[in-house]
């Protein structure tokens, strides 16, 4: 059996909050065993493996900018898995998030990361093994969802409960001004600039057991405990409906998203109403869809922002 030796020997607060955490299992024995298994499961996999080497789609699908987005697939990277065959492309893409995933010991050594993320990166990589085993479709690059996996698994996205923290993000320089003079000298002045930053996004597979006030706080804890690691990061943020501050008053139960931030040090403005904050908002609350049908509240997104030195004065990190 694999014995992780540089995993962190204290506690973290993930083993006292979430039941389910899976931090602390070894991974490498399971790994091999999900790897047999989708091959035994898939015939031609191999073959489709050796026509198509994981080496030459990832070199495909990095960016060299240091601001991209994480869902968009470069044409050549896109061209490269649509040539496999149809049967084989999910299989082919979960078997790429196992070949990631074997990478990870040499990654993490030369990442500069505090070794507690070794153990969270583990408990995302069970939460994979779990996915191919149950259903390899899942593995699809039209998926929102897939692709916070394979950033995930590449080690580039960083899990941290509520939120998983996307390094390659920043600021529109159009909805910074139109806030105004304070929103500006926050982000120029106090972060030194638009980008990049740390942007939080909530990862449907996870939300059920990690999305709460505790999923929360943690999330925030990490985002401040990873950024020694990346000095060139301004800081962090996130755009939700949720930032709202009339959600408060609609939906009180969800205050802790705002209330963990705005008043300890981060910064919010506001974006704006759109059709994606609409949706979002209205999706899972009778409440919020009401209020929008009569008129008296309209879902607005709006950001909230963080400098790297005002988060991690605040989380101690």
């Amino acid at each position: 059996m694999f014995i992780d030796t540089t995993a962190p020997a204290k506690a973290v607060p993930a083993e006292d909050l979430f039941p389910s955490w899976r931090g602390r299992e070894p991974y490498r024995d399971r790994l091999g065993d999900v790897s047999e298994a989708l091959r035994r499961s898939h015939e031609g996999l191999d073959a489709a493996i050796e026509a198509l080497p994981f080496e030459r789609f990832e070199a495909a699908s990095r960016s060299k900018a240091s601001v991209f987005k994480y869902n968009e697939v470069p044409p050549a990277a896109a061209a490269l898995a649509e040539a496999l065959p149809e049967q084989l492309r999910s299989p082919w893409l979960c078997a790429l998030l196992l070949w990631n995933i074997e990478r990870f010991e040499e990654r993490f050594a030369a990442s500069g990361f505090d070794g507690e993320f070794k153990l969270h990166y583990a408990d995302c990589f069970h939460r994979v093994f779990d996915q191919i085993e149950a259903d390899p479709d899942f593995a699809d690059l039209s998926k929102d969802s897939f692709h916070k996996d394979l950033w995930l698994v590449r080690m580039v996205m960083i899990p941290a409960f509520a939120q998983v923290w996307w390094p390659h993000s920043g600021l529109s320089a159009k909805d910074v001004i139109r806030s105004g003079i304070g929103s500006a000298a926050y982000v120029f002045l106090r972060c030194g600039g638009r980008q990049p930053f740390l942007e939080g996004h909530t990862h449907d597979p996870v939300a059920k057991a990690y999305w709460n006030e505790n999923g929360w706080r943690e999330a925030l804890r990490l985002a401040a405990l990873v950024l020694p690691a990346l000095p060139e990061a301004r800081g962090v943020f996130g755009t939700a409906w949720f930032y709202d501050p009339a959600v408060k008053e609609i939906s009180p139960r969800i205050a802790f998203a705002q209330d963990l931030q705005v008043g300890r040090g981060a910064h919010r403005l506001k974006i704006g109403s759109n059709e994606g904050a609409i949706t979002n908002a209205t999706a899972t609350s009778a409440e919020r869809r009401n209020r929008y049908r009569d008129g008296t509240y309209l879902p607005t997104d709006y950001a909230v922002i963080w400098s790297r030195k005002d988060i991690r004065e605040a989380y101690g990190c």
